[in-house]
């Protein structure tokens, strides 16, 4: 990116609060975790109408929670399973990890083109769905009814006016005979069986480019305003050569440059930085996992960016407004 020299010094005055990397005491820099800052390019109202439409990780469910106070409406909230196939969150069954995935969901919502029950595969006693990030097995007549009650949650997207996208991991699993991303490695009995069918994918950040770009353009185009975050969740183990810790910083990085391009990009597309809160307060902020965030550090980062992006003229207070800085 290039901008002429009085650009970069107009930018260089415009932003004298945060030009600077906090120290303490700065007022971004709050109980151990920095708090930065951003400009959003739009507003969210509440109104009965204001559908929020949230694409991505474990993050985007913990997204969903804190807006549900708010009387926001929440598609994804209708989907739920029972335990037996997801014993977490009841709607876990929708989280979405990688570009590829992400991008197939977005344009199913507005091609309806239906995606080949072929991904549905033999698996111990039952069958997996391998769309799906997880699950316990279940019958392929349940497998196909399942996905038909996801399709038609994802049918509602292009009528929302909002959608928030969690970006996870680029490690993902492809189906070369149905050219689908997956969401989790098929059973290895049925990959020993069809060894040719599917190969593993670390994405970079053109491939990764290419599939986001589809997907936002689409959202934009219909007038959706699109709110991109990285997940700081880490990825729970690695098929790289790699150690864990070091194959996860490659990918969060490819997708912080993936999302930095697509809000230059597209009009109304804009980043909201909590992978960076999460992050900055090192292990304090996760579980004994060191993998998942603390629920109270969620809804405090979640509080921010309701603070942020619901209008004020709706007289929304957010418990973490005094700590986030304001």
């Amino acid at each position: 990116m290039n901008i002429p020299f009085d650009e970069a010094f107009r930018n260089a005055a415009g932003n004298k609060s945060a030009r600077a990397y906090p120290p303490q005491g700065d007022p971004r820099c709050a109980d151990g975790f920095l708090w930065p800052e951003f400009r959003p390019t739009f507003r969210i109202g509440r109104s009965p109408d204001a559908t929020v439409f949230t694409i991505g990780s474990c993050f985007a469910r913990g997204i969903e929670e804190a807006l549900m106070p708010l009387g926001f409406t929440l598609p994804t909230r209708a989907f739920s399973v029972p335990p037996t196939e997801w014993p977490k969150r009841t709607n876990g069954l929708l989280n979405e990890y990688n570009p590829g995935t992400m991008s197939q969901r977005i344009a199913f919502a507005f091609t309806k083109e239906p995606f080949s029950e072929r991904t549905i595969v033999p698996s111990g006693g039952g069958y997996a769905d391998l769309l799906l990030p997880a699950g316990g097995e279940v019958t392929r007549e349940r497998a196909l009814e399942r996905r038909k009650e996801i399709d038609a949650i994802y049918a509602q997207l292009p009528a929302a006016p909002y959608a928030i996208i969690t970006l996870g991991l680029i490690e993902t699993w492809f189906d070369n005979q149905t050219q689908l991303f997956l969401n989790r490695m098929p059973p290895i009995p049925h990959i020993r069986a069809s060894p040719q069918r599917y190969s593993f994918r670390t994405l970079d950040v053109s491939e990764c480019m290419a599939l986001l770009e589809k997907a936002v353009s689409l959202l934009v185009e219909r007038g959706i305003k699109v709110i991109l975050t990285v997940s700081p969740v880490p990825i729970g183990s690695t098929f790289s050569t790699a150690d864990c810790v070091t194959a996860n910083e490659f990918s969060k990085s490819v997708l912080r440059v993936c999302a930095e391009l697509l809000c230059h990009s597209f009009r109304h597309v804009d980043y909201f930085p909590s992978y960076e809160i999460a992050r900055s307060g090192g292990l304090h902020g996760f579980k004994d996992d060191n993998r998942h965030v603390r629920l109270e550090l969620v809804h405090r980062i979640t509080d921010f960016m309701i603070q942020r992006y619901v209008r004020s003229d709706d007289g929304v207070a957010p418990a973490g407004a005094a700590m986030a800085g304001g």
